[in-house]
């Protein structure tokens, strides 16, 4: 209704007649077009209906006259037979115009007892529907049987019958006359069909006899269950549109039904043949029709386009002027045409922003009105150098303090101290490429600024803190692990010496406790490197079997005591991937699995799914809520321990998992059921088996040849035990708190062979000096092992640079006589090679 009234009032009424008349007119150009295609289309349809009549009359009267003519010779040759008289087939006019030939009679068993002309036919008479029909049936007239090929020429031969009785009527034999299908496709051939046209005779039971595309394409054929043969089934005579099942043909096609003769012609004239150029002229016209259809409203649409955009350009107008006056940044626009490039538009907001009124801005230069309201040219520079070259540019202003009008109109607030403000400038330039305006924005940023300076500040104070809490870790992690150091190294000791049941019982206690207290260093120590970024991954190939046995070999003995059964797939593939630190990952969902499973299995297998393989870790343990399965890989997180178990670990495997998986970039995904088990997967690059290495010797621990180890510890209980277990271990040790008793006892001899050194030593001296000092006392490189508490990189970062090893306090025997061992091995092999 509202559009209604638009259209019949103002601006949309003085279009309505325009419109309606456009609108007649095209709906009478498109109506005499379709009422002249559809008067021609009906046309042609009937001239086709009567065309294919005419020719379906001739096909049928030819297929009458054949069949009487052939009738005609088997009734005189049924009448011969009877009286046992002889016939000259030749002479007939059927044999002499090439309608039939040959003529066989058959007795009533099926056995060929005459034949004249050319008999083709070489099989069992009785298989034949011809001679089924004339036995069952007694018909009174002609049949004509499914046509066949000839056992000659293999051309296709359409066999006329008709029964022979006894005097009492009973079945005689059958005598039959074959008619070349050839002599129907050569009349056919001369109808004057079109090149997709078609002819085609079939029988009363809709089997096609002779077809003018030839017999191979369709003789022989029934198209009982086609629209064809249905509506020859409704009328005798008439016409049908249809598909053809012979060619896949659209065709007109007519039917004629042979009153007297089993035979029904069919002729059909092709769709496209008909309509194909009244098609094409009809799209032509229709295309036609269309573009000045589409010219006409394109015509009307510009039009009124043109008169809608006049009357909302005002609109525009208004409304942009209203928005730009409500907006919070202010706007200038400057005529750089005229010298000076005076302002030409200012909004309100652009006066509190400058703290000029609008007359004092309109009229005077932009650049000069800039300059007045921040007193800063040099800030300006920037802007003037991006006028000159056409560009746009950006720059940040300082207005100082308040002014005058400001103090005097005051606000919610009060005045306002100095601001800072961003100015964003684009200079505007026509088609000529000279410069005809500048527009300026001007944005008030003071607050943004604080804000920024308030991040700047939390940030320097969380770097401060990450600073401050390294330090304290280091600190911490060193005054924590020497003492256990020494505990550690005395049990060693006395696990060695003791023999007493009860007494080796408090030992393996104080072990397990021990054992806890280096679980969470070790633990605090992963966390602390990983955030400090001193793991650096060492990528290689490698085979995963060397891994898994490793894992294996670690965990079975714990398995075996808590009476779970741990199984592991062997997997022969290579991967890509850090050695160490995979295996540290596998080792710690492994351990977490032995701490949450009470009973049942452990399985560990592999998975390929293309380039990746997905290492699985599945338990029957205790299971992971759903919302808690990304807070166990949290510092301290535990399912189900909210007592604390040390035997449960401390809540930092998961977490190095977590950060060694992210540093590799291996996916870790975690899959549980509660009460049911959990399903750790790694997933990982495959890789292509390396060449074959060398097998490494295997290590002797214990010395081959007598072997000097210099201890250098300011802890007199810590260098005590390296000395009593390094003697026990059949090496002669020198024992020295500081740096300088290490080269006092280096120079008296026995010349070490392999120095263990403390970090941090009195005087402010280091473990680092007191290798170096040692190495250029005696002139040669002796290998070197730091063993220190500090956690810090650059520990690390010296051992590099000084070609020794570093092991963190608390170290477990064996991993000590492992490195003292390898650290030994070039003197060895040196000594093998002199002896």
């Amino acid at each position: 209704m509202k559009r209604a009234l638009w259209l019949f009032s103002g601006f949309g009424g003085r279009l309505a007649l325009p419109a309606l008349a456009v609108a007649l007119a095209i709906a009478a150009l498109w109506w005499i077009l379709l009422d002249r295609l559809h008067r021609e289309e009906r046309l042609l349809d009937l001239t086709a209906h009567e065309k294919t009549a005419v020719v379906a009359r001739l096909v049928e009267e030819h297929a009458v006259s054949t069949f009487r003519r052939v009738d005609d010779l088997l009734l005189d040759l049924i009448a011969n037979t009877e009286r046992n008289r002889s016939m000259r087939l030749e002479s007939r006019r059927a044999f002499e115009e090439g309608l039939v030939v040959g003529v066989r009679v058959y007795d009533p068993s099926g056995l060929l007892i005459m034949g004249g002309g050319r008999v083709t036919f070489q099989g069992s008479i009785t298989d034949r529907d011809e001679f089924r029909v004339a036995r069952d049936t007694a018909p009174r007239g002609l049949v004509v049987g499914v046509p066949y090929a000839s056992s000659e020429t293999q051309d296709l031969l359409i066999p006329a019958s008709r029964r022979l009785e006894n005097a009492d009527g009973t079945f005689a034999g059958i005598a039959i006359a074959d008619i070349p299908v050839e002599s129907f496709a050569r009349y056919y051939r001369v109808l004057g069909l079109p090149p997709d046209g078609a002819a085609a005779l079939l029988r009363s039971d809709g089997v096609i006899i002779a077809r003018s595309g030839g017999m191979s394409s369709g003789s022989g054929r029934s198209p009982a269950d086609t629209e064809l043969w249905q509506a020859i089934k409704r009328h005798p005579i008439g016409h049908i549109r249809m598909i053809s099942p012979v060619d896949g043909v659209e065709r007109i096609t007519a039917f004629r039904s042979a009153p007297d003769y089993p035979a029904i012609a069919v002729v059909g004239e092709s769709v496209e043949t008909v309509f194909g150029p009244w098609r094409d002229n009809a799209r032509l016209y229709i295309g036609w029709a269309v573009a000045t259809t589409v010219v006409i409203l394109l015509f009307v649409i510009a039009f009124i386009v043109e008169l809608q955009w006049r009357r909302h350009t005002d609109r525009a107008l208004r409304v942009r002027n209203r928005a730009l006056a409500w907006s919070n940044d202010g706007i200038m626009i400057a005529d750089a045409t005229q010298p000076g490039m005076p302002i030409v538009y200012v909004n309100p907001a652009l006066e509190r922003l400058l703290g000029a009124p609008m007359s004092a801005l309109m009229g005077a230069g932009a650049l000069t009105a800039l300059e007045r309201a921040t007193n800063d040219r040099a800030a300006l520079q920037p802007l003037r150098d991006a006028i000159v070259v056409g560009r746009d540019a950006r720059v940040e202003l300082t207005r100082p303090g308040p002014v005058a009008h400001e103090l005097a109109e005051g606000g919610p607030d009060g005045p306002k101290g100095a601001r800072c403000l961003e100015l964003s400038a684009s200079p505007v330039r026509d088609h000529d490429n000279r410069l005809v305006s500048l527009i300026a924005t001007v944005r008030d940023i003071s607050e943004h600024k604080r804000v920024q300076g308030e991040l700047a500040e939390a940030r320097r104070e969380a770097d401060r803190a990450n600073v401050a809490k390294s330090k304290f870790l280091a600190a911490a992690s060193h005054d924590l692990r020497q003492p256990v150091q020494s505990l550690m190294l005395l049990m060693e000791v006395l696990t060695n010496r003791v023999g007493d049941g009860m007494t080796r019982n408090v030992l393996g206690t104080m072990e397990r406790a021990l054992g806890a207290l280096k679980m969470l260093l070790d633990g605090l120590l992963d966390v602390s490197r990983l955030e400090a970024g001193a793991v650096v991954p060492e990528v290689e190939v490698f085979p995963l079997s060397e891994v898994m046995d490793r894992v294996a070999a670690n965990s079975r003995s714990v398995a075996v005591q808590k009476g779970l059964i741990l199984h592991i797939v062997p997997c022969s593939a290579h991967v890509r991937s850090d050695p160490m630190l995979l295996g540290r990952i596998l080792q710690n969902l492994v351990e977490n699995a032995l701490r949450y499973t009470d009973k049942g299995r452990i399985l560990i297998g592999c998975r390929r799914r293309g380039g990746t393989l997905r290492i699985e870790v599945w338990d029957t343990g205790i299971g992971i809520p759903a919302d808690q399965q990304e807070d166990i890989f949290e510092e301290f997180v535990q399912v189900g321990n909210a007592n604390r178990n040390r035997d449960q670990g401390l809540g930092l495997g998961l977490a190095v998992v977590r950060r060694l998986s992210a540093m590799l970039d291996h996916r870790v995904t975690v899959r549980s059921i509660p009460a049911e088990g959990s399903v750790f997967t790694v997933e990982l690059p495959v890789a292509d088996p390396p060449a074959a290495k060398p097998l490494p010797v295997p290590l002797a621990f214990r010395p081959a040849f007598a072997t000097t180890v210099l201890v250098i510890e300011d802890d007199m209980i810590v260098r005590e035990g390296l000395r009593v277990m390094l003697a026990e271990w059949g090496y002669t040790v020198l024992s020295a708190e500081s740096c300088a008793e290490a080269l006092d006892l280096a120079n008296r001899g026995p010349v070490p062979d392999l120095i263990v050194a403390d970090y941090r030593l009195r005087d402010g001296r280091t473990g680092t000096e007191a290798i170096r000092e040692v190495r250029l006392a005696l002139g040669r490189i002796l290998p070197g092992i730091l063993v220190t508490g500090d956690t810090a990189p650059a520990r690390a970062q010296e051992a590099e640079a000084g070609n020794f090893r570093v092991m963190h306090k608390p170290v477990v025997a064996a991993d000590l006589r492992r490195a003292v061992a390898e650290s030994l091995e070039p003197l060895l092999r040196d000594r093998q090679t002199v002896a």
